[in-house]
């Protein structure tokens, strides 16, 4: 699985290198929309790397090679995860820089709770990718990303009112993750075998 994650990397390099840009001026003007833009834009990723492999139908090189479906699967999820993972640190990092310099600091609750919410907009899209492919799943895929969008903006604004995330949405945001991945990975596993 770690050749498969190293694929999607250098696949995706070029794309990625951009996005490291726009990551540390988004990070470092601060905000919570940023902040949560970051990182779903992030879960994103392996979508880009699916739509690549679509294209060059690396499907059927990957069916004669020595990869299982399961192993096809899970690269995609620990790509997403480690994309947001390390959209998150370096986030903070930047944020930290930013505090040291007088601007806002960094914001350690915020950017959990949208790792989270980013980690559930993987596992809602990336089985219905698996099964229609990126042309067909991308309605769905928007109407998720809409559906989060409007969430994170009325987080947003709880957070801005009472300065803060509320402590309830912050415990209860990891637990709605790993059920949604407990769920997803092997719903994606069992489409990804049907198409």
């Amino acid at each position: 699985m770690k050749a498969l994650i190293m694929k999607d990397v250098y696949v995706l390099w070029k794309q990625m290198r951009i996005f490291l840009l726009i990551l540390a001026v988004m990070s470092m003007t601060g905000g919570i929309f940023n902040n949560i833009f970051v990182v779903i834009w992030c879960s994103m990723l392996p979508y880009s790397a699916i739509a690549y492999d679509e294209r060059s139908h690396w499907d059927q090189l990957a069916a004669m090679m020595p990869y299982s479906r399961r192993d096809v699967v899970l690269s995609k999820y620990v790509l997403g995860w480690l994309c947001m993972a390390g959209a998150v640190a370096l986030s903070l990092v930047l944020q930290g820089a930013a505090g040291l310099a007088g601007g806002p600091g960094p914001e350690p609750a915020l950017m959990l709770t949208s790792l989270m919410g980013g980690i559930v907009a993987l596992d809602v899209t990336l089985p219905l990718i698996f099964r229609f492919g990126v042309e067909r799943g991308r309605l769905v895929f928007m109407i998720v990303v809409f559906g989060i969008a409007i969430s994170g903006g009325a987080l947003a604004g709880m957070a801005e009112d009472i300065k803060g995330i509320p402590v309830p949405v912050m415990a209860v945001t990891p637990l709605i993750a790993v059920i949604a991945t407990a769920v997803s990975i092997p719903l994606a596993m069992k489409l990804y075998k049907a198409r």
